[in-house]
């Protein structure tokens, strides 16, 4: 299979990078996914094409999250396809989503972000953070956490950056009905510049 990803929120901005400077030197640590919000104040988000569910639930660290293996996606930055992880924390709440091999869709509602983590529905202002990594073998392990929750697996269990990389490498701005899609940054110092623009998808 290949296959090009769509963002997963259909008017989306992005207000952090992964792996940014300026994130890290105002917060102390590093940033290993991109958070996104919706211009339209919609929360809803979708799958951004076929996938596998991995494992959805309550993290006492990431709060709700969702883990989806995308089977040859293209990762339009380094001109590949490969399989990639995609991990998405804070979510509000968690749609009822499909199992089994490849039988999430584009089409399929995730749920809708939130600012759920540390044991809390409200620790952040509303916002999706995406992780996107291509170690297909230890798909909930993450360097974001020091510690292991119920559902992801942090640097305590061996969970390096190595393979993690920025979902937006593999994401595209849908400009087809009925998928019309906008996309923008908060153009400050916590985004990097190759995270301006995305290619658009028609």
């Amino acid at each position: 299979m290949k296959q090009k990803l769509i963002l997963p929120i259909n008017r989306t901005r992005v207000t952090a990078s992964c792996e940014n400077t300026a994130y890290r030197q105002k917060f102390g640590f590093s940033h290993y996914g991109t958070d996104l919000i919706s211009t339209a104040g919609s929360t809803l988000l979708y799958a951004s094409g076929v996938g596998t569910l991995v494992a959805s639930g309550w993290d006492e660290y990431a709060g709700n999250v969702i883990v989806i293996r995308y089977p040859g996606a293209y990762n339009h930055r380094q001109r590949r396809y490969e399989d990639v992880i995609f991990r998405y924390y804070h979510l509000q709440s968690i749609a009822d989503l499909p199992k089994g091999e490849n039988s999430i869709t584009k089409d399929t509602p995730l749920g809708h972000y939130g600012g759920s983590g540390f044991g809390s529905m409200t620790k952040w202002s509303p916002h999706l953070h995406v992780e996107a990594d291509t170690d297909t073998r230890y798909p909930n392990f993450s360097a974001t956490f020091a510690v292991s929750g119920s559902i992801i697996k942090g640097r305590n269990s061996g969970a390096n950056a190595s393979t993690t990389l920025s979902c937006l490498e593999y994401l595209y701005c849908k400009k087809s009905a009925p998928d019309f899609q906008t996309y923008s940054t908060t153009r400050d110092a916590f985004i990097n510049n190759a995270d301006k623009t995305i290619p658009i998808l028609r």
